[in-house]
C-alpha cells in the first residue's frame, strides 16, 4: 500500500522525486508523467513552455559555433543547452517562461522582467551553476548556486518576489 505525502522540497510538481523499481513505483511515475503531459498541452501554459524551448533550440543551434556573434564570442554548447532545457522544464506552473538570450561567453541568459526596475536574470553555463541577479525597486541581489536535481530556493523566491504585487 502506498501513501502519497507533500514533498516540501520539491518545488514544481512537474519533477517526479525519487527512484523506485516496484510495479507500484512505475504506475505512478506513469500517472504522474501523462497528467503532465496533458496539463502542459493546455492552450494557456502548454504553448508558452513550447514556445520556450522552441526559442532555447533555435538559439543553440544558430550559436553552437565560435564567433557566432561575428566577434569572439564562445560557442554555446550542448551541455549548456541541456542544463538551460532542464531549469526551464523545472520551472513552477505558475512562473512565466524567460526571455532567451544567447550570451558571448557561452552561456544562456534566462530573463523576466516587469519593467526597468523590476528585473530578475540567470545565466546557465552547463556547470550544475546558476549565476543570477536581480533589481527589485532600488533592492538588488546577486550570487551563484549550485544547479542539482531541484531549481535553487533562492532562485524560486527571487522568481516569485518579481510576481508578486509591490
Amino acid at each position: 500500500m502506498s501513501m502519497a505525502i507533500q514533498c516540501v522540497e520539491c518545488p514544481s510538481a512537474t519533477l517526479f522525486g525519487g527512484v523506485g523499481f516496484s510495479d507500484e513505483f512505475l504506475r505512478l511515475k506513469r500517472h504522474h508523467d501523462k497528467a503532465i503531459k496533458e496539463f502542459r498541452s493546455a492552450e494557456t501554459i502548454g504553448r508558452s513552455l513550447e514556445e520556450a524551448l522552441e526559442r532555447l533550440e533555435e538559439v543553440f543551434q544558430e550559436c553552437s559555433e565560435e564567433g557566432w556573434d561575428g566577434y569572439d564570442a564562445e560557442p554555446i554548447t550542448e551541455e549548456t543547452y541541456l542544463e538551460a532545457k532542464r531549469f526551464v522544464e523545472a520551472l513552477p506552473l505558475f512562473i512565466p517562461k524567460p526571455e532567451i538570450t544567447p550570451e558571448p561567453s557561452g552561456e544562456i541568459g534566462l530573463e523576466w522582467s516587469q519593467g526597468r526596475n523590476r528585473v530578475f536574470v540567470v545565466s546557465v553555463s552547463g556547470r550544475n551553476e546558476l549565476v543570477y541577479a536581480g533589481v527589485f525597486g532600488i533592492n538588488e541581489i546577486h550570487g551563484v548556486e549550485y544547479f542539482g536535481d531541484f531549481l535553487p530556493a533562492i532562485i524560486l523566491e527571487n522568481l516569485k518576489r518579481l510576481y508578486t504585487p509591490k
